[in-house]
């Protein structure tokens, strides 16, 4: 870490990459990194010190969207500020997405990008521990998140987020990464129509607000797939959709902290 600079330096405190996990440490190596002038690092500190670092860390409560599977929503699960921040650290990264099926049908048309450990700032540390409070499963277990970009007409059809453990070529993953047993979605805007968050079989709809969450359990107590949180992603009609999406699963997500740099 000979040389990091100070921002990075505080991302590793934020997360316990080789040193100890410390909230109070990351935001006074990013109060010295605005000091001395390191790119945006002043506009990262007014973020994130906006209220008290255990009130940034704490997420608004659930409102339960569904009597039959674990779906809610977080108003302003993401604070002031953030959502604009993602945008503009994604936006120059987006690549053209395609998800598949087992059947290798592609049920994604968007563009995205990973926040993955070298493009982790203390924005994203502080939403993936909310993620971690609501869920009860810790940032280790996340998946690099996801901002996805949505244009009018692009969608995400009829899918779902667990791993079917029926699948035969799925068991590798499920052995070595474990099951995804939760998902959020994040908006990060709301200057568009349409595009809502649909549950066709949990008798959902959802369209958030700029910052509001949805948040979904893919697993049933006993941790086999809930099969009623088939979900899709509907098209904009008018303007771009941008959301933040977090999966998580029930074993720690295998990276190199050593990425970082």
């Amino acid at each position: 870490m000979t040389g990091e600079s100070l921002s990075k330096q505080a991302v590793r405190a934020a997360y316990g990459w080789g040193r100890p996990k410390s909230w109070d440490d990351a935001l006074a190596l990013l109060e010295q990194a605005a000091a001395a002038g390191e790119p945006e690092a002043e506009r990262q500190l007014a973020l994130v010190t906006q209220a008290s670092i255990e009130q940034l860390l704490t997420p608004p409560p659930m409102e339960r969207l569904s009597a039959v599977s674990l779906i809610g929503a977080s108003r302003g699960f993401a604070p002031p500020g953030f959502s604009e921040w993602l945008i503009d650290h994604a936006a120059d990264r987006l690549v053209e997405a395609s998800v598949h099926t087992a059947g290798e049908e592609a049920v994604r048309t968007a563009r995205d990008c990973a926040f993955g450990p070298r493009h982790r700032d203390l924005i994203v540390a502080v939403l993936q521990e909310r993620a971690a409070r609501i869920t009860g499963e810790p940032v280790e277990h996340h998946e690099p998140p996801n901002a996805i970009s949505y244009d009018p007409g692009q969608e995400f059809s009829l899918h779902v987020d667990y791993v079917d453990p029926r699948v035969p070529q799925f068991q590798l993953e499920l052995e070595h990464l474990g099951q995804r047993i939760a998902t959020i979605v994040t908006y990060l805007n709301e200057d568009f129509d349409g595009a809502e968050t649909l549950f066709p079989d949990a008798g959902v709809k959802f369209r958030g607000e700029t910052g509001d969450a949805i948040a979904f359990v893919n697993v049933l107590r006993d941790g086999s797939p809930d099969y009623h949180t088939r979900h899709c992603g509907l098209p904009p009609t008018r303007g771009r959709k941008w959301v933040f999406s977090q999966w998580i699963r029930n074993k720690p997500f295998p990276f190199r902290p050593e990425d970082l740099a």
